[in-house]
């Protein structure tokens, strides 16, 4: 009777932790994750809680995916003031590119390919989707812009100085180009 007894209880311990480990990973409410979730994400990448404040991750989009996407628009957007500096098509980027010599510039190719190698291991993360692919990719891209937001803030110091100072270059050449 000893051992039906103890047999009972312990299926009942069984059944009391089986409900609260589903109570845990249940929604707490529509789009809101659960801290089971956020504990195995924390467990993946290092810094997840500086991760989140970087990347304005909010309860509601507490995921790998939209870390990655996060990260992927920060990379796209410095992309862009690269690319603006290297080959202008507007105006403005004509006139600011001005503030920036060729050895510079081939300083900001540099940078430019070392940000398209993290936004390209982002791609991969995306397409594998598998969470240890996606938080390694995490981490890697998280160092790297932590590593080029200084030099981003450099060059769009730069940017904002070419209109502040006359660069002693007419952007509109020899034949007043204003398209």
């Amino acid at each position: 009777m000893c051992i039906m007894a103890a047999k009972r209880k312990d299926k009942n311990v069984r059944q009391k932790v089986s409900k609260a480990i589903v109570k845990s990973t249940a929604k707490t409410s529509i789009g809101k994750t659960s801290n089971v979730l956020e504990n195995a994400q924390l467990s993946m990448i290092k810094d997840f809680a500086i991760i989140k404040k970087d990347y304005d991750i909010t309860e509601e989009n507490l995921n790998l995916n939209a870390v990655l996407h996060k990260m992927s628009e920060i990379l796209e957007f410095y992309l862009k003031l690269i690319q603006q500096i290297l080959q202008p098509e507007e105006f403005h980027a004509l006139y600011e590119g001005n503030a920036f010599d060729d050895i510079y510039k081939v300083k900001l190719f540099d940078l430019y390919k070392r940000l398209i190698i993290a936004h390209r291991e982002l791609l991969k993360a995306v397409v594998m989707n598998d969470d240890k692919n996606s938080a390694s990719a995490i981490s890697f891209v998280h160092e790297e812009i932590k590593s080029v937001k200084p030099l981003m803030l450099d060059i769009i110091n730069k940017m904002q100085q070419s209109w502040k100072t006359e660069s002693g270059k007419d952007v509109r050449g020899p034949k007043q180009y204003f398209g």
